[in-house]
């Protein structure tokens, strides 16, 4: 299958990395404005259930990061100055998540990659990225207000159980959104399929990637200050393109072999 080759591609289309990177800067940038660094070192993990453009803030349980949602949980004045701000961030991100998956995936199949066409795919699928974000954390709220009410003790714990289970089945949804150009409903059912025609090889990948992102997130927690913050922001960038290009291959294979 030349699962590898995705790794040896991003390499040779190096400015794939800047994308993530430029996004949390910029949401770095903002926390500190608002709020300024804080946090201090404890021993942490935060599984990812995120896929796609990568971000600090998906390993981080520290909400030092204006450009998602968590933000809001930290120390931060609520104003409708940082309600615009974080808006934005969200728009941009929904932005930079179609363009980076589309990307991606020129860039395994050897396709012509340019910045121009990473404008057109962005502007594409954004919306498709906002309705998802939407969905996940409506689901987020839900299911964890009815798993705590039911289950108080071990709520907290079953809701998270859960929604590692779907991000796995689902581990290509994403991708297919943007791959596949189908709606959501649709892009379930593909991705879900796609996994299990790939099982062994995808679930081996989504294994080491639970593995390296949760000691990045471990590594990141325990050593907590601006150096590591920093550090950790373009290795988790530099590693989760590394780790999805492999799962872009695994995925072109499997459509290669369905066509």
């Amino acid at each position: 299958m030349g699962l590898f080759k995705g790794i040896r591609a991003v390499h040779q289309h190096w400015t794939i990395f800047i994308y993530p990177i430029l996004f949390d800067l910029i949401g770095l940038t903002l926390g500190l404005y608002f709020i300024g660094f804080f946090g201090q070192a404890f021993v942490s993990v935060k599984l990812i259930l995120e896929m796609g453009l990568p971000s600090i803030s998906h390993i981080s349980n520290i909400p030092l990061f204006a450009n998602n949602l968590f933000f809001l949980t930290g120390p931060v004045e609520k104003t409708a100055f940082l309600a615009v701000i974080l808006i934005i961030m969200l728009l941009f991100g929904a932005f930079l998540q179609g363009g980076y998956i589309r990307s991606l995936y020129r860039i395994v199949k050897k396709e012509e990659y340019s910045f121009v066409q990473f404008i057109k795919d962005g502007k594409k699928y954004w919306l498709q990225f906002i309705l998802l974000e939407i969905i996940v954390q409506l689901l987020r709220i839900g299911l964890t207000a009815l798993f705590l009410l039911f289950l108080p003790y071990i709520g907290a714990f079953i809701s998270l159980v859960t929604f590692i289970v779907l991000r796995i089945v689902f581990i290509y949804l994403e991708f297919t959104i943007v791959i596949d150009n189908v709606n959501i409903p649709d892009a379930l059912k593909l991705s879900r399929k796609y996994l299990f025609k790939s099982f062994l090889p995808s679930l081996t990948v989504v294994i080491i990637m639970y593995i390296v992102t949760s000691s990045l997130s471990l590594v990141l927690h325990i050593g907590w200050s601006f150096p590591m913050v920093i550090c950790v922001l373009f290795l988790y960038a530099y590693l989760m393109t590394l780790i999805q290009s492999v799962l872009m291959c695994i995925l072109w294979h499997v459509r290669e072999t369905k066509a």
